[in-house]
């Protein structure tokens, strides 16, 4: 609406006869009147509304419904069945390569797990053989071999050696001092008659020097 000059009087263009006309046609005043509607379902229609009955099938190519000739009239069927199935070839390869991919990160993080479990068990067990408690279950209460009689290249074996050398050393003396200082007068022996052999100092056993530095007692 224009505004009012400044004299104070509203001047209103006189309307064409083609619009005055055009008042009195019923088709016409409705589509003035949808024309000069409000809101966003009306601005829609202004800009997309044909100008005439042509544009209902042949509108412009600025407007929404506009498609190309070459778009709606074509006859390469089985070029388009040919883009579809490159289509959903494409999509299941790489529903494929998706599936692929995720096995292979699956399958890399199982692994991993276990390469984890595997150096958490060396570890663990290498934390007990230097700890020493669970051989202990396995280890002999005796410093020898219980097979081969054979005594232990170490400390209590040398300690064991030396005490068994001890007890035949102070057994080999206790037998000489019966034959020595028995009750029989006699030169040879009343059990058996053999002649009594001669009394002979007996070595005492001397411990190893590894044993001696060890204050053993």
């Amino acid at each position: 609406m224009n505004a009012a000059p400044s004299s104070g009087f509203r001047n209103i263009k006189p309307m064409s006869r083609e619009e005055r006309r055009a008042l009195k046609d019923k088709v016409a005043l409705e589509k003035d009147r949808l024309m000069k509607r409000s809101g966003m379902a009306a601005k829609l229609y202004r800009e997309n509304a044909p100008k005439d009955s042509m544009g209902l099938t042949c509108p412009d190519s600025n407007a929404a419904g506009y498609l190309a000739d070459a778009d709606r009239f074509h006859s390469d069927v089985s070029g388009e069945e040919l883009i579809h199935r490159q289509h959903v070839y494409e999509r299941k390869q790489q529903v494929y390569e998706n599936t692929r991919v995720k096995r292979a990160e699956r399958e890399e993080h199982r692994w991993q797990k276990i390469e984890q479990a595997r150096v958490a068990e060396e570890e663990y067990w290498d934390a007990q053989r230097e700890e020493g408690g669970k051989s202990k279950k396995n280890a002999s209460c005796v410093p020898y071999d219980t097979i081969t009689l054979k005594y232990n290249d170490n400390l209590d074996g040398e300690r064991l050696r030396y005490h068994d050398d001890m007890v035949r050393y102070r057994a080999a003396l206790r037998s000489q001092n019966l034959m020595v200082c028995g009750d029989t007068r006699a030169s040879f022996d009343i059990i058996n008659g053999v002649n009594r052999p001669d009394a002979h100092d007996i070595p005492a056993p001397q411990p190893s020097e590894e044993l001696a530095q060890s204050n053993f007692k």
